[in-house]
């Protein structure tokens, strides 16, 4: 019996599974590299093709040749440490330095020599002020508020004395209120004119300025028990060794700053000096002597170590036997051999 036979069988125009193949886009076109021109090739067109591979590193070779010729055509990026010809000779710390090296390791002419320990210590003079200068702005943000919380409890204190004493009847009493009167003025001015760039004492160190360094203080204190039984001179002694390591700048109790005193001096003489004192014009000259004096001992120890010869024959003139730099030769004229064009002439 003969098989029946269905229709032919039809191929599907599907693809396999396996043989599926995206469409090419726009994304997929490769430019190719044009080969340089020779006498073989067209000048307008290629020699050859470079075939595109998904994945080679083809691209990223040609993105970092391309990087470095933009390189080589950019100029050089400068650092931020690296300076110019022109400020290393005007920077004072360079020349300085220059100058010290000079007048240790040259042999030079007495009026040169003359001139240049002049210029160094005029630029050493220099730099100083400017440390202090920075050092006066730091400490005037650091304790301007704590000059103002105390210029307002002495301004509360005084109008309550003077308050007593008006309605007080008792002749010793009044006279009592009256040292008392005359200790809290003067904690008053403390407070306005106290060297604005001098580390400023505090006049109640048992209010603000305990609770400030309280958590400070708290991790090199010993245990309550412990130091209650103590005597009343370790206590303090404790509490001022506790003040140092937390890094706390107080008075003792019952006792006044140094400053205090002087304003105390000070009151008598008038407004117009505590105006100086408070602008550091009567501390300003005391504190650069003594940074100056331990410039000098500084400069003393370097002649020493890198000269090797005695400290006499090596101290410039500028240095006095104390180590201090004296103020008036920075700008001095007399000399005859600086008469002919020295750094300070004039």
């Amino acid at each position: 019996m003969a098989k029946e036979r269905g229709p032919p069988h039809r191929s599907s125009t599907r693809p396999a599974l396996n043989s599926y193949r995206p469409k090419p886009t726009g994304t997929d076109t490769y430019r190719p590299k044009w080969a340089p021109r020779d006498h073989g090739s067209r000048p307008d067109h290629p020699r050859h093709y470079e075939s595109y591979r998904p994945g080679d590193d083809g691209g990223r070779k040609r993105r970092e040749e391309s990087q470095q010729e933009d390189a080589h055509s950019l100029p050089p990026v400068r650092s931020a440490v690296t300076k110019t010809k022109h400020e290393r000779a005007t920077n004072p710390s360079t020349r300085i330095h220059s100058l010290k090296n000079q007048l240790q390791k040259q042999e030079l002419p007495g009026t040169i020599r003359q001139e240049k320990e002049r210029e160094l210590a005029a630029l050493l003079f220099e730099q100083e002020q400017n440390k202090l200068r920075q050092e006066a702005r730091k400490n005037l943000q650091r304790y301007h508020f704590i000059r103002f919380v105390e210029r307002q409890k002495s301004e509360r204190n005084l109008r309550k004395l003077v308050k007593q004493r008006d309605s007080c009847n008792d002749e010793n009493a009044r006279k009592e209120l009256e040292k008392l009167i005359h200790v809290t003025e003067v904690d008053l001015n403390y407070a306005k004119y106290a060297p604005l760039g001098d580390k400023y004492i505090s006049l109640f160190p048992n209010d603000h300025t305990d609770n400030k360094h309280k958590k400070r203080r708290e991790k090199f204190q010993m245990n309550r028990l412990d130091f209650a039984v103590l005597d009343e001179e370790q206590q303090k002694e404790l509490r001022s060794q506790y003040d140092q390591a937390a890094n706390v700048v107080r008075s003792a109790s019952g006792d006044k700053p140094p400053m205090w005193y002087q304003i105390e001096e000070l009151m008598e003489q008038g407004g117009a000096q505590l105006g100086l004192l408070r602008e550091g014009k009567l501390t300003t000259g005391k504190q650069l002597k003594t940074s100056l004096a331990t410039l000098g001992r500084k400069e003393d120890a370097q002649m020493r170590s890198t000269s090797g010869r005695d400290l006499t024959e090596a101290k410039p003139e500028w240095l006095d036997d104390n180590g201090v730099i004296d103020r008036a030769d920075l700008d001095s004229d007399q000399d005859e051999d600086m008469s002919d064009g020295g750094f300070f002439e004039r």
